[in-house]
Protein backbone atom coordinates (compact mmCIF):
# COMPACT_ATOMS: atom_id res chain seq x y z
CA UNK A 1 0.00 0.00 0.00
CA UNK A 2 1.46 3.12 -1.02
CA UNK A 3 0.96 6.53 1.00
CA UNK A 4 -0.67 9.79 -0.81
CA UNK A 5 1.87 12.29 -1.84
CA UNK A 6 1.25 15.94 -1.54
CA UNK A 7 0.39 17.36 -4.87
CA UNK A 8 3.00 20.75 -4.49
CA UNK A 9 5.37 18.60 -3.14
CA UNK A 10 5.32 15.85 -6.04
CA UNK A 11 4.20 18.36 -8.66
CA UNK A 12 7.58 20.92 -8.23
CA UNK A 13 9.93 18.13 -9.22
CA UNK A 14 7.77 16.39 -12.09
CA UNK A 15 7.23 19.78 -13.67
CA UNK A 16 11.38 20.54 -13.41
CA UNK A 17 12.04 17.25 -15.01
CA UNK A 18 9.50 17.50 -17.76
CA UNK A 19 10.88 21.01 -18.88
CA UNK A 20 14.45 19.70 -18.31
CA UNK A 21 13.25 16.48 -21.01
CA UNK A 22 12.23 19.23 -22.96
CA UNK A 23 15.23 20.94 -23.48
CA UNK A 24 16.51 17.74 -24.67
CA UNK A 25 13.97 16.95 -27.36
CA UNK A 26 14.38 20.46 -28.90
CA UNK A 27 18.19 20.10 -28.96
CA UNK A 28 17.77 16.88 -31.13
CA UNK A 29 14.98 18.11 -33.50
CA UNK A 30 16.81 21.15 -34.30
CA UNK A 31 19.77 18.77 -34.93
CA UNK A 32 18.49 17.15 -37.44
CA UNK A 33 16.28 20.09 -38.93
CA UNK A 34 13.36 18.90 -37.54
CA UNK A 35 13.32 16.72 -40.75
CA UNK A 36 12.25 13.77 -38.39
CA UNK A 37 12.98 11.01 -41.24
CA UNK A 38 15.91 9.57 -43.40
CA UNK A 39 18.62 12.50 -44.33
CA UNK A 40 19.14 12.79 -48.16
CA UNK A 41 23.01 11.87 -47.37
CA UNK A 42 25.39 11.41 -44.77
CA UNK A 43 26.35 14.93 -44.38
CA UNK A 44 23.47 16.30 -43.74
CA UNK A 45 23.43 19.35 -41.95
CA UNK A 46 27.23 19.04 -40.78
CA UNK A 47 28.82 22.01 -42.39
CA UNK A 48 32.36 21.66 -41.23
CA UNK A 49 34.39 20.31 -38.29
CA UNK A 50 32.43 22.18 -35.50
CA UNK A 51 29.15 20.76 -36.96
CA UNK A 52 30.64 17.14 -37.06
CA UNK A 53 31.63 17.64 -33.03
CA UNK A 54 28.93 18.69 -32.29
CA UNK A 55 26.65 16.18 -34.12
CA UNK A 56 28.66 13.62 -32.23
CA UNK A 57 28.50 14.98 -28.70
CA UNK A 58 24.61 15.23 -29.64
CA UNK A 59 24.45 11.61 -30.86
CA UNK A 60 26.23 10.52 -27.79
CA UNK A 61 24.60 12.50 -24.61
CA UNK A 62 21.48 13.80 -26.52
CA UNK A 63 19.87 11.61 -28.71
CA UNK A 64 16.39 9.22 -27.03
CA UNK A 65 17.81 10.34 -24.01
CA UNK A 66 15.73 12.86 -23.22
CA UNK A 67 12.74 11.46 -25.06
CA UNK A 68 13.02 8.41 -22.43
CA UNK A 69 12.92 11.10 -19.46
CA UNK A 70 9.54 12.36 -21.58
CA UNK A 71 7.97 8.64 -21.80
CA UNK A 72 8.56 7.82 -17.70
CA UNK A 73 7.10 10.96 -16.93
CA UNK A 74 4.24 10.23 -19.12
CA UNK A 75 3.56 6.75 -16.88
CA UNK A 76 4.27 8.83 -14.02
CA UNK A 77 1.56 11.16 -14.31
CA UNK A 78 -0.58 8.27 -14.75
CA UNK A 79 -0.09 6.96 -11.46
CA UNK A 80 -1.12 10.25 -10.56
CA UNK A 81 -3.77 10.85 -11.92
CA UNK A 82 -4.96 7.19 -11.10
CA UNK A 83 -4.16 7.96 -7.63
CA UNK A 84 -6.21 11.49 -7.36
CA UNK A 85 -9.00 9.37 -9.06
CA UNK A 86 -9.16 6.63 -6.35
CA UNK A 87 -8.07 8.92 -3.50
CA UNK A 88 -11.49 11.14 -4.87
CA UNK A 89 -13.74 8.03 -5.47
CA UNK A 90 -14.14 8.94 -8.68
CA UNK A 91 -13.90 6.58 -11.82
CA UNK A 92 -10.98 6.60 -13.95
CA UNK A 93 -10.56 4.07 -16.77
CA UNK A 94 -13.13 5.99 -18.60
CA UNK A 95 -11.89 9.13 -18.61
CA UNK A 96 -8.24 8.16 -19.00
CA UNK A 97 -9.56 6.68 -22.00
CA UNK A 98 -11.58 9.30 -23.44
CA UNK A 99 -8.50 11.81 -22.85
CA UNK A 100 -5.93 9.51 -24.52
CA UNK A 101 -8.35 9.81 -27.61
CA UNK A 102 -8.09 13.78 -27.15
CA UNK A 103 -4.61 13.19 -27.16
CA UNK A 104 -4.15 11.09 -30.08
CA UNK A 105 -6.49 13.44 -31.99
CA UNK A 106 -4.24 16.48 -30.88
CA UNK A 107 -1.36 14.71 -32.04
CA UNK A 108 -2.72 14.22 -35.43
CA UNK A 109 -3.23 17.01 -35.88
CA UNK A 110 0.22 17.86 -34.97
CA UNK A 111 1.55 15.49 -37.19
CA UNK A 112 -0.38 16.58 -40.44
CA UNK A 113 2.59 19.61 -40.14
CA UNK A 114 5.33 17.65 -38.18
CA UNK A 115 6.15 13.68 -39.27
CA UNK A 116 7.75 13.38 -35.95
CA UNK A 117 5.24 13.73 -33.69
CA UNK A 118 5.32 11.22 -30.56
CA UNK A 119 1.57 12.18 -29.21
CA UNK A 120 -0.36 10.04 -31.40
CA UNK A 121 2.51 7.08 -30.12
CA UNK A 122 2.04 7.79 -26.56
CA UNK A 123 -1.79 7.96 -26.51
CA UNK A 124 -2.00 4.33 -28.42
CA UNK A 125 0.16 3.00 -26.04
CA UNK A 126 -1.69 4.55 -23.24
CA UNK A 127 -4.63 2.69 -23.86
CA UNK A 128 -2.15 -0.51 -22.90
CA UNK A 129 -1.65 0.92 -19.76
CA UNK A 130 -5.22 1.10 -18.56
CA UNK A 131 -5.30 -3.13 -17.86
CA UNK A 132 -1.45 -2.89 -16.24
CA UNK A 133 -3.00 -0.85 -13.48
CA UNK A 134 -3.91 -3.54 -11.74
CA UNK A 135 -0.61 -6.32 -12.04
CA UNK A 136 1.67 -6.27 -9.14
CA UNK A 137 4.58 -3.79 -9.11
CA UNK A 138 7.25 -6.17 -8.95
CA UNK A 139 6.20 -8.03 -12.20
CA UNK A 140 5.92 -4.28 -13.47
CA UNK A 141 8.88 -3.68 -13.03
CA UNK A 142 10.74 -6.97 -14.38
CA UNK A 143 8.77 -6.62 -17.25
CA UNK A 144 9.51 -2.71 -17.89
CA UNK A 145 13.19 -3.30 -17.66
CA UNK A 146 12.98 -6.35 -20.27
CA UNK A 147 11.31 -4.11 -22.53
CA UNK A 148 13.11 -0.89 -21.40
CA UNK A 149 16.79 -2.63 -22.33
CA UNK A 150 15.39 -3.80 -25.51
CA UNK A 151 15.96 -7.05 -24.72
CA UNK A 152 13.24 -8.45 -27.52
CA UNK A 153 14.84 -6.07 -30.31
CA UNK A 154 18.28 -8.00 -28.82
CA UNK A 155 16.92 -11.62 -29.22
CA UNK A 156 15.43 -10.36 -33.01
CA UNK A 157 18.56 -9.18 -33.71
CA UNK A 158 20.58 -12.26 -33.10
CA UNK A 159 18.16 -14.06 -34.86
CA UNK A 160 18.67 -12.46 -37.86
CA UNK A 161 22.37 -11.76 -37.21
CA UNK A 162 22.98 -16.45 -37.21
CA UNK A 163 20.17 -16.88 -40.22
CA UNK A 164 21.44 -18.40 -43.38
CA UNK A 165 22.61 -16.27 -46.03
CA UNK A 166 19.97 -14.30 -48.11
CA UNK A 167 19.46 -16.02 -51.64
CA UNK A 168 19.85 -14.36 -54.77
CA UNK A 169 16.32 -13.16 -55.18
CA UNK A 170 16.59 -12.14 -51.46
CA UNK A 171 19.40 -9.52 -52.53
CA UNK A 172 17.65 -8.72 -55.50
CA UNK A 173 14.55 -7.76 -53.39
CA UNK A 174 16.60 -5.82 -50.79
CA UNK A 175 18.18 -3.58 -53.01
CA UNK A 176 15.21 -2.79 -54.62
CA UNK A 177 13.24 -1.97 -51.46
CA UNK A 178 16.60 0.57 -50.23
CA UNK A 179 16.47 2.24 -53.48
CA UNK A 180 12.16 2.42 -53.01
CA UNK A 181 13.46 4.08 -49.96
CA UNK A 182 16.11 6.35 -50.62
CA UNK A 183 13.74 7.61 -53.42
CA UNK A 184 10.75 8.29 -50.55
CA UNK A 185 13.23 9.97 -48.29
CA UNK A 186 14.71 12.38 -50.78
CA UNK A 187 10.20 13.41 -52.13
CA UNK A 188 10.43 13.53 -48.28
CA UNK A 189 13.15 16.18 -47.91
CA UNK A 190 12.41 17.98 -50.90
CA UNK A 191 8.62 18.96 -49.84
CA UNK A 192 9.86 19.85 -46.48
CA UNK A 193 12.31 21.37 -47.29
CA UNK A 194 10.56 23.69 -50.33
CA UNK A 195 7.00 22.01 -50.76
CA UNK A 196 3.97 23.62 -50.05
CA UNK A 197 1.55 23.44 -46.76
CA UNK A 198 -0.55 20.97 -49.13
CA UNK A 199 2.74 18.84 -49.89
CA UNK A 200 3.38 18.55 -47.00
CA UNK A 201 0.09 17.89 -45.27
CA UNK A 202 -0.91 15.06 -47.81
CA UNK A 203 2.72 13.18 -46.81
CA UNK A 204 2.48 13.84 -43.65
CA UNK A 205 -0.88 11.92 -43.01
CA UNK A 206 -0.01 9.18 -45.43
CA UNK A 207 3.42 8.18 -46.16
CA UNK A 208 5.35 9.60 -42.98
CA UNK A 209 2.57 8.81 -40.65
CA UNK A 210 3.41 4.49 -41.66
CA UNK A 211 6.57 5.48 -41.55
CA UNK A 212 6.63 6.44 -37.89
CA UNK A 213 4.96 3.23 -36.85
CA UNK A 214 7.52 1.33 -38.69
CA UNK A 215 10.74 3.23 -37.71
CA UNK A 216 9.23 2.64 -34.35
CA UNK A 217 8.92 -1.08 -34.56
CA UNK A 218 12.42 -1.26 -36.21
CA UNK A 219 14.33 0.32 -33.70
CA UNK A 220 12.34 -0.93 -30.61
CA UNK A 221 11.04 2.55 -29.49
CA UNK A 222 7.69 1.23 -29.50
CA UNK A 223 8.10 -1.04 -26.68
CA UNK A 224 10.49 0.52 -25.08
CA UNK A 225 8.47 3.84 -24.98
CA UNK A 226 5.55 1.16 -23.27
CA UNK A 227 8.51 -0.17 -20.79
CA UNK A 228 9.25 3.30 -20.02
CA UNK A 229 5.62 3.79 -19.13
CA UNK A 230 5.41 1.02 -16.92
CA UNK A 231 8.37 2.36 -14.94
CA UNK A 232 6.59 5.33 -14.59
CA UNK A 233 3.98 3.61 -13.27
CA UNK A 234 6.34 2.06 -10.58
CA UNK A 235 7.86 4.77 -9.79
CA UNK A 236 4.49 6.60 -8.71
CA UNK A 237 3.09 3.82 -7.31
CA UNK A 238 6.42 3.93 -4.84
CA UNK A 239 6.37 7.19 -4.77
CA UNK A 240 10.03 7.59 -5.17
CA UNK A 241 9.92 11.69 -6.00
CA UNK A 242 8.74 12.16 -2.56
CA UNK A 243 11.76 13.87 -0.82
CA UNK A 244 12.99 11.77 2.00
CA UNK A 245 15.95 10.74 3.18
CA UNK A 246 15.45 7.04 2.29
CA UNK A 247 14.73 8.14 -1.50
CA UNK A 248 17.78 10.72 -1.77
CA UNK A 249 20.14 7.98 -0.69
CA UNK A 250 17.84 5.68 -3.14
CA UNK A 251 18.80 8.24 -6.11
CA UNK A 252 22.70 8.87 -4.97
CA UNK A 253 22.99 4.95 -4.97
CA UNK A 254 21.10 4.92 -8.93
CA UNK A 255 23.25 7.98 -10.16
CA UNK A 256 26.77 6.22 -9.76
CA UNK A 257 24.96 2.91 -10.87
CA UNK A 258 23.41 4.55 -14.04
CA UNK A 259 26.22 6.84 -14.56
CA UNK A 260 29.12 3.82 -14.52
CA UNK A 261 27.17 1.75 -17.24
CA UNK A 262 26.34 5.15 -18.77
CA UNK A 263 30.19 5.83 -19.28
CA UNK A 264 30.85 2.38 -20.43
CA UNK A 265 28.52 1.99 -23.05
CA UNK A 266 28.75 5.69 -24.39
CA UNK A 267 33.11 4.32 -24.73
CA UNK A 268 31.23 1.53 -26.40
CA UNK A 269 29.58 3.79 -28.79
CA UNK A 270 32.47 6.20 -29.63
CA UNK A 271 34.50 2.84 -31.07
CA UNK A 272 31.61 1.28 -31.65
CA UNK A 273 28.92 3.12 -33.37
CA UNK A 274 25.02 2.23 -33.54
CA UNK A 275 23.22 1.12 -36.87
CA UNK A 276 19.92 0.50 -37.86
CA UNK A 277 21.03 -2.56 -39.84
CA UNK A 278 22.40 -5.48 -37.80
CA UNK A 279 24.06 -7.81 -40.06
CA UNK A 280 26.36 -9.73 -37.51
CA UNK A 281 26.46 -11.02 -33.98
CA UNK A 282 28.87 -8.05 -33.06
CA UNK A 283 26.01 -5.62 -34.47
CA UNK A 284 23.26 -7.07 -32.24
CA UNK A 285 25.58 -6.71 -29.49
CA UNK A 286 26.43 -3.29 -30.24
CA UNK A 287 22.60 -2.20 -30.55
CA UNK A 288 21.90 -3.73 -27.36
CA UNK A 289 24.54 -1.81 -25.83
CA UNK A 290 23.02 1.65 -27.53
CA UNK A 291 19.49 0.64 -26.04
CA UNK A 292 21.50 0.37 -22.47
CA UNK A 293 23.35 3.18 -22.92
CA UNK A 294 20.04 5.47 -23.73
CA UNK A 295 18.46 4.56 -20.67
CA UNK A 296 21.34 4.08 -18.27
CA UNK A 297 22.57 8.29 -18.62
CA UNK A 298 18.27 9.02 -18.98
CA UNK A 299 18.48 7.21 -15.67
CA UNK A 300 21.55 9.33 -14.85
CA UNK A 301 20.25 12.83 -15.73
CA UNK A 302 16.97 12.26 -14.00
CA UNK A 303 18.82 11.41 -10.91
CA UNK A 304 20.85 13.85 -10.84
CA UNK A 305 18.27 17.03 -11.48
CA UNK A 306 15.93 15.50 -8.82
CA UNK A 307 18.35 15.49 -5.82
CA UNK A 308 19.86 18.88 -7.03
CA UNK A 309 16.38 20.43 -6.94
CA UNK A 310 15.70 18.64 -4.08
CA UNK A 311 19.09 20.54 -2.38
CA UNK A 312 17.86 23.89 -3.34
CA UNK A 313 13.99 23.81 -4.11
CA UNK A 314 14.24 27.51 -3.60
CA UNK A 315 17.02 28.45 -5.50
CA UNK A 316 16.78 30.45 -8.68
CA UNK A 317 17.93 27.63 -11.83
CA UNK A 318 15.89 24.36 -11.48
CA UNK A 319 12.44 25.82 -10.04
CA UNK A 320 12.17 28.37 -12.89
CA UNK A 321 11.75 25.74 -15.37
CA UNK A 322 8.70 24.19 -12.84
CA UNK A 323 6.22 26.61 -15.19
CA UNK A 324 7.47 25.23 -18.47
CA UNK A 325 6.73 21.63 -17.16
CA UNK A 326 3.19 22.46 -16.05
CA UNK A 327 2.39 23.27 -19.48
CA UNK A 328 4.63 20.59 -21.01
CA UNK A 329 1.88 19.79 -23.98
CA UNK A 330 1.85 23.09 -25.24
CA UNK A 331 5.80 23.88 -24.81
CA UNK A 332 6.38 20.66 -26.84
CA UNK A 333 3.46 21.62 -29.73
CA UNK A 334 5.31 25.39 -29.43
CA UNK A 335 8.78 23.46 -30.08
CA UNK A 336 7.12 22.30 -33.14
CA UNK A 337 6.01 25.37 -34.33
CA UNK A 338 9.64 26.91 -34.11
CA UNK A 339 11.59 24.16 -35.55
CA UNK A 340 8.52 24.30 -39.06
CA UNK A 341 8.74 27.61 -39.16
CA UNK A 342 12.47 28.08 -39.03
CA UNK A 343 13.24 25.22 -41.35
CA UNK A 344 10.52 24.33 -43.42
CA UNK A 345 9.96 25.45 -46.67
CA UNK A 346 6.61 27.20 -45.64
CA UNK A 347 8.55 28.81 -43.38
CA UNK A 348 12.46 30.28 -43.54
CA UNK A 349 13.25 27.24 -45.28
CA UNK A 350 16.37 26.90 -43.44
CA UNK A 351 16.89 23.18 -43.55
CA UNK A 352 20.23 22.10 -44.29
CA UNK A 353 21.50 25.28 -44.35
CA UNK A 354 22.11 26.30 -40.50
CA UNK A 355 24.29 23.31 -39.35
CA UNK A 356 24.02 21.42 -36.47
CA UNK A 357 25.84 23.77 -34.66
CA UNK A 358 24.23 27.09 -35.07
CA UNK A 359 20.41 25.00 -35.15
CA UNK A 360 21.34 23.63 -31.56
CA UNK A 361 22.02 27.26 -30.47
CA UNK A 362 19.00 28.47 -31.75
CA UNK A 363 17.37 26.09 -30.27
CA UNK A 364 19.03 26.48 -27.13
CA UNK A 365 17.82 30.56 -27.65
CA UNK A 366 14.48 29.65 -28.26
CA UNK A 367 13.76 27.33 -25.07
CA UNK A 368 15.20 29.99 -22.49
CA UNK A 369 12.53 32.02 -24.55
CA UNK A 370 10.15 29.85 -23.63
CA UNK A 371 11.24 29.63 -19.72
CA UNK A 372 10.53 33.06 -19.59
CA UNK A 373 7.22 33.17 -21.55
CA UNK A 374 5.99 29.65 -19.68
CA UNK A 375 6.52 32.08 -16.29
CA UNK A 376 4.69 34.81 -17.82
CA UNK A 377 1.48 33.10 -18.88
CA UNK A 378 0.97 31.30 -15.86
CA UNK A 379 1.48 34.37 -13.78
CA UNK A 380 -1.75 35.31 -16.07
CA UNK A 381 -3.50 31.71 -16.51
CA UNK A 382 -4.40 28.92 -14.51
CA UNK A 383 -3.08 26.39 -17.36
CA UNK A 384 -1.41 26.41 -20.75
CA UNK A 385 -3.71 27.14 -23.84
CA UNK A 386 -3.34 23.06 -25.38
CA UNK A 387 -3.90 22.08 -21.77
CA UNK A 388 -7.11 24.70 -21.27
CA UNK A 389 -8.39 22.64 -24.36
CA UNK A 390 -7.33 19.20 -23.54
CA UNK A 391 -8.95 19.82 -20.17
CA UNK A 392 -12.52 21.39 -21.41
CA UNK A 393 -13.02 18.72 -23.78
CA UNK A 394 -12.24 15.82 -21.36
CA UNK A 395 -15.23 17.44 -19.38
CA UNK A 396 -17.05 18.85 -22.04
CA UNK A 397 -17.27 22.15 -19.98
CA UNK A 398 -15.55 25.01 -20.68
CA UNK A 399 -12.74 25.42 -17.92
CA UNK A 400 -11.62 28.24 -16.45
CA UNK A 401 -8.60 29.63 -17.61
CA UNK A 402 -7.74 33.55 -16.23
CA UNK A 403 -5.87 32.96 -12.70
CA UNK A 404 -8.92 35.08 -10.43
CA UNK A 405 -7.73 38.90 -9.48
CA UNK A 406 -6.25 38.83 -5.78
CA UNK A 407 -7.80 41.32 -3.54
CA UNK A 408 -5.26 43.40 -1.45
CA UNK A 409 -5.38 42.49 2.03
Amino acid sequence: MTTSLPATERIAVVDVLRAFSLLGIVLTHAAGGYLAGPPPGPDFNLLGPVDRAVATLDDLLTFGKFFSIFAFLFGLSFAIQMDNAERKGKSFALRFAWRLALLFGIGFVHNMFYSGDILTIYALLGFFLIPWRRVKTSALLVIALILVLNLPGLALNLRSASAPPPTAEQVQASQAARAAFRERSQRQFEIKSAGTATELIEMNVTQSFASKFTFQVITGRLWITFGLFLLGLCAGRMNLFRDTQEHRQFFRRLTWVSGGVAAVTTAIAVFHPFTLQVRDVMGALTSFSFSVQQISLATFYLCVVTLLFWRRPDGKVLPSLAPMGKMGLTTYLTQSVFGIVLFYGIGFGMMGKLGVAWSMAIALAFYVLQVFLSRWWLQHFSMGPVEWLWRTLTYLKLQPLARPAVSAA
